[in-house]
């Protein structure tokens, strides 16, 4: 169990890997490499303990890490609830900017190699990358809205103009 470590509640990955090294889950393979067996249940109980503690912000400075180009995790939706629901904008904004990010720079990058390359990148790729993207947007805009922020993201609202235009983000 977590308490076995008590967390520091201001580094998630180092948290979940104390809590590992603790359990005896750390481990080298055959090549060298620091392997942490049960590493998918640790981040979900050490997600949980942040949550209950309200440690939000090392919360949004990991997720912002992870890669969000093709979908979300329980993770995400639910620390965008938690965010949305105690109006907290900032770190909501700082979240979703990262969500963005990613999302654009995928659109992007697949949008000039499929101008470079027609044959190997299908259009419906540029597509769905694109659609992505304006549904993230679309979110963003839609908790500004929610928590009266919408003169906090005019670039996103340019992004978007940009994006149904079918240019680079």
């Amino acid at each position: 169990m977590i308490n076995a470590t008590t967390p520091s509640f201001k580094d998630f990955q180092r948290d979940i890997e104390r809590h590992l090294e603790r359990e005896g889950k750390r481990e080298k393979n055959e090549h060298g490499q620091v392997v942490y067996r049960g590493y998918p249940a640790a981040v979900s109980r050490m997600f949980r303990q942040y949550m209950e503690q309200g440690a939000l912000a090392p919360l949004v400075a990991e997720l912002r890490k992870w890669n969000w180009e093709w979908g979300y995790s329980e993770y995400l939706l639910e620390l965008t609830d938690r965010l949305q629901g105690d109006g907290n904008w900032p770190l909501l904004k700082e979240l979703w900017a990262a969500v963005i990010a990613k999302r654009r720079t995928n659109y992007n990058k697949t949008r000039k190699a499929q101008r470079a390359v027609p044959d190997k990148i299908p259009e419906d790729l540029v597509t769905k990358t694109r659609e992505l993207l304006e549904e993230s947007l679309h979110r963003l805009l839609s908790y500004a809205s929610a928590l009266k922020q919408e003169a906090e993201v005019p670039e996103y609202v340019e992004m978007i103009a940009r994006v149904e235009r079918r240019i680079t983000a």
